[in-house]
């Protein structure tokens, strides 16, 4: 469903979820005979593409292939339907050899400059269903072995009948501002000269605002006055969602914690848009697929 504006990548899925299909096995049934249906592989949580002139796309195969490319059991996910009413699937394979001469499978991440919008936000819900999958095929009550169910979006305890649904990690991600400056920080495995907004987790029991605060003031000993949300961005590296924030501090008086980051520096409003143009001589900021990129942007806009 597409909603209002969001200028981030893996964001606005066009895909109506149909969520009432989960659990109508007929309807999956026949939909994985249709002729309108497609389907699109992962191995490793790797999506499958296909290259031609430069131009890359999803590998989107018919229904028909899956019963050469997968075994019947396994882990098919329903991703919804187009505006045409046609079924999307996702398929976790084992092998690869009967796809290799028509695509390849390749990191998402580094996939994300080179694909569309709607494909991004398409793959990238996959990855994450995938990678929770991956990480959860035990139940949590009783330990014993769990089965997918409702079409890739649910497991069920076979012994004790527990039902697991997807989860992801709520994560803040905000550009500190004093005045006319920014701060952003580099964490040492990043690639020289890259900076970009503070982050972490948000903690049991705390707001975003509070993780917000709290976050700048562990990582740069800055005391946030102020919040402003920006907006937020599924990010399937492994299954996070990222939520921007804009923050207002008291002073400028920088006290690096050592731990999560290196170094962190202020920038201009004019340095700023520099970074984010990729001009600036001795820094960079990340690419615009990233939500740090869009909440910098913001930042520069502003009058």
């Amino acid at each position: 469903m597409l909603l209002p504006h969001n200028p981030n990548a893996f964001a606005r899925s066009p895909l109506d979820r149909a969520a009432h299909r989960r659990r109508d096995a007929g309807w999956l049934a026949d939909a994985l005979k249709g002729e309108a249906t497609r389907v699109v592989p992962f191995f490793e949580r790797r999506p499958f593409v296909t290259e031609e002139s430069g131009h890359v796309g999803v590998g989107w195969l018919s229904a028909h292939a899956l019963s050469r490319i997968a075994p019947p059991d396994a882990s098919l996910l329903f991703l919804g339907l187009d505006t045409e009413g046609a079924a999307h699937f996702a398929v976790e394979i084992g092998d690869t050899a009967t796809l290799t001469d028509i695509g390849r499978f390749d990191d998402l991440r580094a996939l994300g400059p080179r694909l569309s919008r709607e494909e991004l936000a398409i793959l990238g819900c996959a990855k994450s269903i995938f990678e929770w999958h991956v990480k959860h095929r035990f139940c949590a009550v009783c330990g014993k072995p769990s089965a997918i169910v409702e079409a890739g979006w649910k497991r069920e305890c076979v012994a004790c009948k527990a039902e697991h649904f997807p989860r992801f990690d709520p994560v803040v991600i905000m550009v500190p501002s004093f005045g006319e400056r920014c701060l952003l920080g580099r964490q040492k495995v990043w690639p020289r000269g890259m900076h970009s907004a503070l982050a972490g987790f948000i903690e049991p029991g705390e707001t975003i605002e509070e993780a917000v605060a709290r976050e700048t003031l562990e990582e740069a000993g800055l005391r946030v006055r102020e919040v402003r949300l920006h907006s937020t961005q599924p990010w399937p590296f492994p299954h996070s969602l990222m939520i921007g924030a804009l923050a207002a501090v008291e002073d400028e008086d920088i006290t690096i914690d050592g731990h999560e980051l290196e170094t962190a520096r202020w920038f201009t409003r004019e340095e700023a848009r520099q970074l984010i143009a990729g001009k600036h001589a001795d820094c960079f900021a990340p690419p615009p697929f990233a939500i740090a990129h869009q909440i910098l942007k913001s930042w520069t806009e502003e009058t």
